[in-house]
């Protein structure tokens, strides 16, 4: 009878079967006997099951209401109360298949919050590994630190220089927590942090990380470039960032590590760059394998998109971030800086762990991209109506999507575009590979979805038509591969060093020109060549995924958006999208679309705020 009311959720393109599978296991596992009681149980993990899938951590009780029920499953399950929820819950226990953390069960129901047992165990390592660490202060000597404040800023700035206090957080406190928008410096504060660092203790073992390949290799770059600009001869840190992955020892599965509580990494500091793209499960695989005595370093910007797996941890522990410190942190920040730091009364003891970077130095005042992000950030449709019609803003075009003709002049800019790398490609003949990949890097197609004519595939498709059609590439019958095709890597491979979100183009051989190689730059600054039959899954990459992009930058984008509104469309995939452009971002959408992705935020469902400790006294 049961498995007969659960198989009706086939017809809905939301549920998986595994949703289906799963809530009839544990719903027979439970033994509930009364029929009513066991439809509203295994409703609640089948709902679980899909919250999880979209990047929730937890079910909130509260949602399971008469709004967001069909009203012939609420009437199926005779228009339950909470209370009717928790019954359901509490009938389970009985045979061990909920309980309230105490005990190992399958599900854990706490704080009206339901949770798979693992999501619910790595939720708890994260938020008392940020409630006891967060306390936790450096030795540092205060007069020694401020003179190396002192050196390491050396401008006579009069308002706040949310840089400096930044680094008087990290070399204070064990934890540091930096969020800041594109272009406010995250990446020089950090190099000015691992310089107090080094200046302190010279064989500190540093190792810097992120979470996919392409950032880890961005964060090398800029990093090591940050590094060489400061003026220390005793500063020598060699920078080198690794994935998430590399760091933990993944093994082939992907789902063991060889670093974790019982054989923890040899690190003294740990930065991890992309914060906000770190799940739930990575991070708290992190925290497990980092040694009790090292530092941690999160940077990120809070406001883009969460990662894709659950949990959005970054902006869980960001949500703490306000205008000002607890007292006693305000007063130790101001004497170190030179800064009168603002005071917030009621600080939570992760505040004083935080800084927020201000000021955006790639986006002068004047900037149409900085203005349209912080537009977007705010949810404030009529700015951004306002700034895409403003024709005296160069760096941002709006296209509203309203004809076939808009959608082939978008194409035909991604020919114009990738017509640079493609005669970059004739004209080095193999000869300089780096500058082929940094030309292919300069531009690129954004997408808000995989599927149909405005999503990766469709426009991946129509793109190698139009640029066959010119001739600047040579499809053959049957063939996917050709000199030029852009491939992105979409399932790590260790084994190969290559990890999802990886780019590379296919070239011929430097040995062998009658075969293909597809080269991709490393983190430490080689190029390395595959066979493209010994590649892990991939797919052309004219065209990108908004996801996919986090941790890169180019000069030039073009985002464009579908005809039909989605609720993956929502003002972080959008400010995301922006904020990847450096010079020029264009937009191609209709106006009702865009209008709803900027009124929309995305919410993913935790109890990890609810667990850090309410104020710095507690």
């Amino acid at each position: 009878m049961l498995s007969e009311w659960l198989n009706q959720f086939k017809q809905y393109s939301q549920v998986s079967l595994l949703d289906i599978h799963l809530a009839n296991f544990l719903t027979n596992k439970a033994q509930l006997n009364d029929e009513i009681i066991a439809k509203r149980f295994s409703y609640m993990v089948l709902s679980l099951s899909m919250e999880v899938r979209e990047g929730h951590v937890c079910l909130d009780l509260s949602y399971l209401n008469q709004q967001n029920i069909t009203p012939q499953i609420w009437l199926d399950l005779l228009s339950p109360s909470e209370q009717d929820w928790i019954i359901a819950l509490e009938a389970a226990k009985n045979k061990q298949v909920v309980s309230n953390g105490k005990e190992l069960s399958p599900l854990i129901f706490t704080q009206n919050r339901l949770y798979f047992q693992r999501m619910w165990f790595d939720e708890q390592q994260v938020a008392n590994y940020f409630n006891h660490t967060t306390l936790d202060q450096t030795p540092f000597c205060q007069a020694n630190l401020k003179n190396i404040l002192n050196q390491l800023f050396i401008n006579n700035e009069t308002t706040i220089d949310w840089q400096k206090i930044a680094v008087a957080v990290a070399l204070t406190r064990k934890v540091a927590i930096i969020s800041g928008g594109p272009g406010t410096g995250k990446t020089t504060s950090v190099a000015k942090i691992l310089a107090g660092i080094m200046l302190t203790t010279p064989n500190a073992r540093i190792v810097t990380a992120a979470p996919t390949g392409k950032a880890a290799s961005r964060l090398t770059e800029s990093l090591s470039r940050a590094i060489d600009q400061l003026s220390f001869e005793s500063i020598n840190v060699k920078i080198e960032a690794v994935t998430l992955h590399r760091l933990l020892g993944a093994k082939a599965d992907n789902r063991s590590f060889t670093y974790h509580k019982n054989n923890p990494l040899h690190i003294d500091v740990l930065v991890i760059d992309e914060a906000s793209m770190v799940d739930l499960n990575m991070m708290a695989r992190v925290i497990e394998a980092l040694p009790s005595s090292a530092r941690l370093i999160l940077l990120g910007d809070k406001d883009q998109l969460s990662s894709v797996e659950a949990g959005a941890v970054f902006g869980d522990l960001c949500a703490f971030i306000s205008t000002g410190y607890s007292k006693n942190r305000a007063d130790e920040l101001s004497q170190l800086t030179g800064f009168q730091i603002p005071v917030q009364k009621q600080a939570a003891t992760i505040t004083d762990s935080i800084c927020l970077l201000q000021k955006s130095y790639r986006f002068n005042k004047s900037s149409g991209i900085g203005l349209l992000a912080n537009a977007v950030k705010a949810g404030q449709y009529s700015i951004v109506n306002q700034l895409l019609i403003d024709n005296s803003l160069k760096d941002i075009q709006y296209y509203p999507l309203s004809s076939s003709k808009v959608y082939q002049a978008l194409l035909n800019d991604c020919v114009h575009y990738y017509k640079r790398y493609l005669k970059t490609i004739k004209q080095q003949n193999n000869s300089n590979i780096i500058a082929i990949l940094d030309k292919f890097a300069e531009y690129r197609l954004l997408c808000a979805v995989k599927e149909g004519p405005f999503g990766v595939k469709g426009l991946n498709k129509q793109i190698e038509l139009l640029l066959a059609k010119d001739k600047l590439i040579e499809l053959k019958n049957k063939e996917d591969w050709y000199i030029g095709r852009p491939i992105m890597i979409l399932r790590n491979s260790t084994s190969l060093g290559l990890y999802n979100g990886d780019i590379g183009i296919t070239l011929a051989s430097e040995h062998d020109e009658s075969k293909l190689r597809v080269y991709f730059p490393f983190a430490d600054g080689s190029i390395k060549g595959f066979s493209p039959f010994r590649l892990p899954e991939h797919e052309t990459a004219y065209a990108m995924t908004i996801h996919k992009s986090q941790g890169s930058e180019f000069d030039y984008v073009n985002i464009i958006l579908p005809t039909d509104y989605s609720p993956l469309l929502n003002r972080s995939l959008l400010y995301t999208a922006i904020t990847r452009a450096k010079k020029t971002v264009s937009i191609y959408a209709e106006a009702k679309i865009l209008k709803q992705a900027v009124k929309s935020q995305i919410h993913r469902e935790s109890g990890l705020r609810q667990q850090i400790k309410p104020d710095t006294n507690a």
